[in-house]
């Protein structure tokens, strides 16, 4: 009867010992190191903004973390284009979103921003965004309203993810994050982007966004894994006054005849001229002042577009401080307003780092968005894809920058 007994007791003892181990592991695995990446884009938030109103989150960042003096976007300076080349490295030229608004002439169909027309079609989107990178190697990610995360692209989307130009407040965009952060290790992403567009109207709206990324920062203190996460904010461009005076009006200089359609907002025009009307156009428009108008291959070298087929035979881009607009579209000259060149300062938006792969009260200096694809590639240990980035630019900004460096070397 003893034996019994003695086995039955042995049996339990080693049920609970496989219960504790399991338990033990699962807790474990529960706070297993990341790294782990939180990339949040402000659509609009001027390199200076911080200096305009109290924000206590960013200063924090700065003196804790990395902060660069500026964050050069690449041409076009607007929101899509550059939201979409902060994902890829590519400049727009190479990933083809070449403006908020466009005709894509193969497939014969219009994208577009404002009417959220194709923003989901995969089959508009080149380059390889670092969501597909990181799940094509095994790595889960997550996104929330960042361009180009719910189309399908190479096969891919984000594990987790939530429709571009969502209208779920920012607060419950942070609770959903907060909540993938949460999940088993196994199930939880490594990598997250998400985005909080039209960040900026108004002065008073600056220390509202800081409050939202205050919010995040106290959400994720309470996390097993806080201390393995890398937070990264920037911007997709900043913005520029202009004197709703100087205003170039194109139907007081043009045919209407002329055109076939004239895609884009100022001071950035995509024109799509009628059969042989192009150079009619641009005779027409030649030396206005407070703008250019270029034929598609007179497009300046620097801006590195021209080689883009989805680019029409004329563009047209307004002077620094000016404005243009086109007959019978209602056009609104803004006094906030982006999409000049890219090299205008005003233009350039914010870059702010924390976590454990960053170096702590650093000064950057001028960083340039094509680089952060390498930078969270380098930082999660994938193996990037062709970009137009250097991550020699951008390398500094890392802890260990020597030993980052030569393991980058060898991808």
């Amino acid at each position: 009867m003893r034996k019994p007994i003695i086995f039955l007791l042995i049996g339990l003892a080693i049920l609970v010992g496989i219960q504790d181990f399991f338990k033990k592991k699962a807790q474990a695995e529960s706070v297993k190191p990341g790294p782990y990446v939180v990339l949040l884009s402000l659509d609009g938030f001027r390199w200076n903004y911080q200096e305009k109103a109290s924000t206590p989150t960013l200063d924090s960042i700065a003196k804790f973390g990395v902060h660069a003096l500026d964050l050069q976007p690449s041409f076009p300076s607007l929101s899509l284009p550059n939201q979409y080349t902060i994902a890829t490295g590519l400049h727009p030229g190479n990933h083809s979103i070449i403006s908020n608004s466009f005709y894509n002439v193969k497939l014969k169909e219009h994208y577009s921003k404002e009417r959220n027309t194709n923003i989901s079609n995969g089959e508009f989107y080149k380059g390889e965004p670092i969501w597909v990178t990181a799940e094509a190697q095994k790595v889960k990610t997550g996104s929330f309203s960042w361009l180009g995360s719910d189309a399908k692209i190479k096969g891919y989307r984000p594990t987790y993810w939530k429709s571009y130009n969502n209208n779920t407040p920012y607060t419950q965009r942070v609770d959903t994050i907060i909540s993938w952060l949460q999940k088993p290790y196994k199930q939880r992403p490594k990598l997250i982007t998400w985005s909080i567009n039209e960040a900026y109207k108004t002065v008073n709206d600056i220390p509202m966004i800081d409050s939202v990324i205050g919010y995040f920062f106290n959400r994720a203190n309470t996390l097993n894994i806080k201390d393995s996460i890398n937070f990264i904010v920037v911007s997709s461009h900043g913005t520029t006054e202009i004197d709703t005076q100087k205003v170039v009006r194109l139907n007081n200089l043009i045919n209407q005849n002329w055109i076939d359609t004239i895609l884009g907002e100022s001071p950035f025009l995509l024109v799509y001229p009628e059969k042989k009307c192009t150079d009619s156009i641009l005779n027409s428009l030649k030396n206005t002042q407070g703008l250019n108008a270029w034929a598609k291959n007179d497009i300046p070298d620097k801006f590195l577009l021209k080689q883009n087929n989805r680019v029409p035979e004329i563009v047209i881009l307004a002077n620094s401080g000016w404005g243009v607009e086109y007959y019978h579209r209602n056009d609104k000259i803004s006094k906030g307003v982006c999409g000049y060149d890219n090299s205008q300062t005003d233009m350039n938006g914010v870059f702010y780092a924390i976590g454990p792969s960053f170096r702590q009260n650093y000064n950057a200096g001028q960083l340039y968005n094509t680089d952060i694809y390498n930078l969270i590639s380098n930082i999660l240990e994938i193996k990037p894809a062709p970009n137009d980035g250097k991550m020699e630019r951008i390398i500094n900004t890392l802890k260990d920058a020597k030993k980052q460096s030569s393991a980058n070397s060898l991808q």
